[in-house]
């Protein structure tokens, strides 16, 4: 589970921020608290929802997790999403390193993971565990002015040929938990925390796919489709189910090798003869892959079956032939469904949840969630320009955040619970109105004057 997040000197955030998903004070939804700790002493939010105007840094923020993620688990600052970028509206933030912080949960512990890196080496690196009254050092990792880096390793039950293997793994451009994973006397702590960032983490671009399970997890076809079958009725899309056709494929022609390594990846905890399956998206195209504990691909393309009214059939559409809307929801269904498994904790972080919904779908999509998340320790966090979830009957004023730039082009984040409104409070209207910032500011001309 993610407890905090912190990042500085990266697009748009000069100084750093704070993203927390630690409970406030507010009584209201108590179900949607994760309690945790050994002593039940930490409260966690199952959700965080993200507001601002357009250029913000709402999608920056989780363009931040995912270049975090991406480094952590790739090793290079070259990731899918975005290139490492500073702030560059500032001569000095120009020219330093770019900080990125993580507090999580994994398994039964807390822990502290963060770097700072630019576009030539990696300047510091930490991982501690968070207790009750004080924090465990575990590593610590700097590098001087000189290009000389020195590590500092807390008690860990290290070998004499761990040590040893970790403090020649290190590399001025890589980080060392990365290069953890590489050893031949593998460690279980930092495998835990390498396995949070590859596996539990999962950020949700708005150029995600249909079925694009890369993050969803290990799933049964048979079930994912009932259970989408379930989440489209309640929906009322007009889809009566969804489908999928076998189309011909080469995975030695038509992937690259690193699509192929991450599959590997993904795959490897699938029980060796079940019959369970991981489903991925395939970029630039419209179909997507099952691949099984074996590595055998079938791909095929995804159809939604539409009732024919009185004829007592059904017709298979392909996805072209579906509105942006749906095609949204399909986007997002699996991900919802991986959230409420119960058996499997993900961090789902959505960007734009909002786009080519109705309201009242972007609504429904959130509660769905929260109405059925259960014992799930799965967190879903959304940005969004959907004032309508801006209600306290469906969210906490501490799950609702804001980010806005000052004038100086640097985003800022806080929280509603900042601001104390009182429940009968109308937030959303309160919201538009400008009182908690995070909005447009237009000017209040009517007219444009064009030269002739």
């Amino acid at each position: 589970m993610l407890i905090r997040f912190f990042v500085e000197n990266f697009l748009s955030f000069k100084d750093e921020v704070e993203f927390s998903m630690v409970a406030g004070r507010t009584r209201k939804h108590r179900d949607h608290i994760i309690t945790t700790g050994k002593r039940n002493d930490v409260r966690l939010l199952k959700t965080g929802v993200i507001y601002g105007a357009n250029a913000s840094g709402k999608s920056n923020l989780i363009k931040a997790m995912a270049f975090a993620q991406n480094f952590v688990t790739r090793g290079t600052i070259e990731t899918q999403y975005i290139k490492l970028k500073p702030f560059l509206l500032n001569s000095v933030t120009a020219n330093k390193p770019s900080t990125f912080r993580f507090e999580i949960k994994y398994e039964t512990r807390s822990y502290i993971y963060g770097f700072a890196v630019d576009r030539n080496q990696v300047h510091s690196e930490e991982l501690h565990e968070i207790r009750p009254a004080s924090e465990k050092l575990i590593f610590e990792r700097k590098t001087d002015l000189d290009g000389r880096t020195k590590i500092e390793f807390g008690k860990l039950p290290l070998t004499a040929e761990q040590n040893q293997e970790l403090l020649d793994s290190i590399m001025p451009e890589r980080l060392l938990l990365t290069e953890s994973v590489k050893m031949e006397q593998r460690i279980s702590l930092f495998d835990g925390i390498y396995h949070w960032f590859d596996h539990i983490l999962a950020p949700v671009f708005p150029s995600s796919k249909p079925s694009g399970g890369i993050g969803i997890g290990l799933i049964k076809q048979a079930d994912f489709r009932q259970r989408l079958r379930e989440v489209l009725e309640l929906l009322d899309l007009g889809i009566d189910a969804v489908d999928i056709t076998e189309v011909e494929f080469n995975p030695e022609t038509e992937l690259t090798n690193e699509f192929k390594e991450t599959v590997k990846r993904h795959i490897s905890d699938i029980p060796k003869g079940s019959d369970e399956r991981a489903i991925f998206s395939h970029h630039n195209s419209d179909f997507y892959l099952l691949v099984d504990s074996d590595n055998r691909y079938t791909a095929y393309k995804v159809v939604a079956l539409h009732h024919v009214k009185h004829e007592g059939r059904k017709v298979a559409f392909g996805l072209d032939a579906e509105s942006d809307g749906t095609i949204r929801i399909l986007e997002l269904v699996p991900t919802l469904l991986g959230l409420l498994d119960r058996h499997v904790e993900h961090v789902f972080v959505i960007d734009e949840l909002d786009r080519s919904l109705h309201a009242h779908l972007s609504y429904k999509v959130l509660e769905l969630f929260l109405n059925n998340i259960g014992l799930s320790s799965s967190q879903m966090i959304v940005t969004t320009h959907e004032s309508n979830l801006l209600d306290l009957d469906l969210l906490r004023r501490d799950e609702i955040w804001f980010i806005e730039k000052d004038a100086g082009g640097a985003s800022t984040v806080f929280s509603l619970e900042e601001f104390h409104p009182r429940h009968h409070k109308d937030v959303r209207k309160s919201y538009l109105q400008g009182r908690f910032g995070a909005i447009p500011l237009l000017p209040s001309r009517r007219s444009l004057e064009l030269q002739r």
